[in-house]
This record gives C-alpha cells, sequence and structure tokens, in this order.
C-alpha cells in the first residue's frame, strides 16, 4: 500500500487474488519506544490505507473521554514534512504497552479492512476477474496494441521508402528533373514529363514538384540511401514482428519488462500472517518484490 503499514495475509486476500473477491486487514505499523525516562510509549509511524493521522487522533481522544480505551496518558502528534508520519502514545505507569496497542488496533482506525471487487470491462460487458485473469487480458490487450502500432508503423515506413526511392531517382539527374519543371506550362505537364522520363509515381512525382527547388537541388544523395537503408531495417523488423507470434510477444514482453524498471517502486507493507508471523519485510529495492 502507498502509506506502507502491515497487511494481514490470510484467506480473504487469497480469495481476492483467485476469484477477483476478497479483502484483507491492514495494521499501523508501530514501535515500542521509550519516549520518556522510565516511560515507555507506542510510536506510529505508518497507518493503513486512506487513514489519516487526525481521524486516529480524534477516535483516540473520543474513546479516552468515554473511558472505552485505558492506559493513555496523552497524544503528540510529531509529523513532518522531513521525517514524516510520527504519532506518539505515551502509555501510563502500571498499563502494559502490548494490550494498550491490541485496544488501538481492536477500537481505531489503526487497524481497517481493505475490500477488492475486481470489476472490470472485457469486451464491453462487465466480469469480475482474479489476479491471473487479470494478467491474462492486459496481456491480450498489449499484444493487440503492439501489433496495431506495427502495422501503422510499417505503412508510413513503407509510404516514406516510396517517396525517397523516387528522390533518389530524380537526383540521378537533378539538373534534367529542373530543365523540366521550368519548360513545363503547368503543374500537370511537369507530372507527366517527369513520371514518363524517370518512370516515377503519381505520388513521388507530387512529392517532387512540392518540394521547393532549394531544397530539392541541396538534397543529399548519400543522406538519402542512408535513410533507405534504415527504412527497409525498420520494415524488415516490423514484418518480422507481425509474421512471426513469438516475436510479437517477445516485443511486448521487452517493452513490459522496460516499464517496470522504470517505474518500478520498493513495496512499502510488510506482509504478515493472521497469527502476526512475518511473512515478507517490506522491498528495500524494486528487485526485492515478491508476491505471495
Amino acid at each position: 500500500m502507498p502509506s506502507g503499514g502491515k497487511l494481514l495475509i490470510g484467506d480473504g486476500m487469497k480469495d481476492a487474488y483467485l476469484t477477483g473477491r476478497g479483502s484483507f486487514r491492514m495494521r499501523a505499523t508501530v514501535q515500542l519506544e521509550n519516549v520518556k525516562a522510565k516511560k515507555q510509549g507506542l510510536v506510529i509511524t505508518e497507518l493503513p490505507f486512506n487513514v489519516g493521522a487526525e481521524k486516529v487522533i480524534e477516535r483516540m481522544k473520543d474513546l479516552i473521554e468515554s473511558k472505552k480505551l485505558q492506559g493513555i496518558s496523552r497524544v503528540i502528534d510529531l509529523t513532518d514534512g522531513e521525517k514524516g508520519l510520527r504519532l506518539v502514545i505515551e502509555i501510563k505507569n502500571g498499563h502494559e504497552p502490548q494490550k494498550v496497542l491490541e485496544d488501538l488496533y481492536r477500537l481505531t482506525p489503526m487497524e481497517e479492512s481493505f475490500a477488492i471487487n475486481n470489476v472490470t470491462l472485457v469486451e464491453g460487458r462487465p466480469r469480475t476477474l482474479g489476479l491471473k485473469e487479470l494478467l491474462e487480458v492486459y496481456l491480450e490487450h498489449r499484444i493487440d496494441v503492439v501489433k496495431r502500432r506495427s502495422k501503422f508503423r510499417l505503412e508510413k515506413a513503407t509510404a516514406r521508402l516510396h517517396l525517397v526511392e523516387g528522390m533518389l531517382l530524380a537526383i540521378i539527374d537533378i539538373d534534367k528533373v529542373i530543365k523540366i519543371i521550368r519548360a513545363s506550362d503547368d503543374a500537370a505537364e511537369a507530372k507527366t514529363a517527369l513520371m514518363k522520363g524517370f518512370k516515377l509515381s503519381d505520388i513521388q512525382t507530387t512529392y517532387i514538384l512540392e518540394m521547393p527547388l532549394r531544397r530539392l537541388t541541396k538534397t543529399s544523395k548519400i543522406e538519402l540511401q542512408t535513410e533507405q537503408k534504415q527504412l527497409l531495417e525498420a520494415i524488415n523488423e516490423l514484418k518480422s514482428i507481425l509474421g512471426s507470434t513469438k516475436k510479437l510477444r517477445k516485443s511486448v514482453a521487452d517493452e513490459l519488462a522496460a516499464v517496470a524498471q522504470h517505474f518500478a517502486t520498493p513495496r512499502r507493507s510488510t506482509l504478515v500472517s493472521e497469527s502476526g508471523k512475518v511473512i515478507s519485510e517490506a522491498a528495500k529495492k524494486p528487485e526485492d518484490l515478491v508476491l505471495v
């Protein structure tokens, strides 16, 4: 969870992963510290997701005033922007901190439930999906995105290659091209002459005629040949991806791996069993991410 804390892993979490519906409990992260000489206190450094410090403090005050919560002398909010959340709960002498903590979990938002209901639209219809199904649907979506994107890029590269090849034909005798253009009475006459003289297509000829003469005369054959080579390589790669399911899926996998590497953040929550046994500490770095 973004706010860290402890997640109690039980059957509810398992149901959520398998069926798309379930719930689990979240607990605040609390340490027992000596807050004063010979005086112990509970220090809250992380709260359940969507639970604010003000809400917890207000609830504590109400419980203390109504005498439903015993053993607390005062609550101090030492939260700041640099060090983050820090709520200090001073425990009265003669009271057991662990018992007070259990009461806090039971009576305040320091322990809350989080419900999961994965209702999604699949092909326009609502479905409740477990984690595996969610990933499968998303994967098929990414495959479709890469396939459509590759087709689009292939069309653009092919169209550009056609223009580059036309330019390469024209600049072989650029003086003749300029002479034809200047000798023609209008664009239609110039187009017909260029198509006949250089065996150009209608699209290639139109592109050349729309190009300013200054730019046309400065166009480099080496630059065009380099671009032609790059376009051919790109076209071959795109055709290879579209023609092979294995390559298409690998392309998707590589992109997802790059996204994960760029955006991954360490898991902030500690996973514990219902009995309180730690299953996995919060991750120290992205590669420590675990799935229980």
